[in-house]
């Protein structure tokens, strides 16, 4: 039998006794049975899980680094209000930094892609409302304009790239300023 498909059995036989799916005796015969008495296959298998929980660990670490960052620079554009171009500036370089980390083999076959295109979406979105403060406030149509575009780039994105919740923000976003504008008017 294929060492990894053994390795998988018995991980799979060993949460069933840890769960008590199967009782404990009936678990250690089929361990024995898989292992063929061999010590190393069950060390192999703690080993794998060992890795498995610090890819896990790395990955969460890697999701809040990458939110508070994005808090950061996002905030930062709000709060420091003296020196508008810097902050929209730096915002601009990260949200590119971030598209550009998606391009990466390694980041394109995790989960941390959507999470990256979801907080690049919410970047786009306050460096336009920031735009809007700085240099057109008073002029809801332009408003209107800015959050019309970042709905439609939502919608884009998700039809080119599949993304369900990309879409339905998108639309729904659409959908409500439509509705505003009808209430409005």
């Amino acid at each position: 039998m294929n060492p990894k498909r053994k390795q998988i059995i018995i991980s799979e036989i060993k949460y069933w006794k840890q769960n008590k799916l199967l009782p404990a005796h009936y678990c250690d015969f089929l361990i024995t049975l898989y292992a063929r008495g061999e010590e190393d296959i069950e060390q192999e298998v703690k080993a794998t899980k060992g890795i498995l929980v610090k890819e896990k660990k790395r990955m969460n670490r890697m999701l809040i680094l990458l939110a508070a960052v994005a808090l950061l620079v996002s905030g930062s554009m709000f709060m420091v209000v003296q020196y508008p171009a810097v902050t929209i500036g730096l915002t601009v370089i990260v949200t590119i930094l971030f598209l550009l980390f998606t391009l990466r083999k390694s980041v394109a076959e995790t989960a941390i892609m959507p999470f990256i295109y979801i907080l690049t979406a919410f970047m786009l979105l306050a460096m336009s409302l920031k735009i809007w403060f700085v240099f057109f406030e008073g002029q809801t149509m332009l408003l209107i304009g800015l959050l019309i575009v970042n709905c439609a780039l939502w919608l884009f994105a998700g039809r080119l790239l599949k993304l369900l919740y990309f879409t339905i923000s998108g639309a729904a976003g659409l959908l409500l300023i439509i509705g505003f504008l009808f209430i409005s008017f």
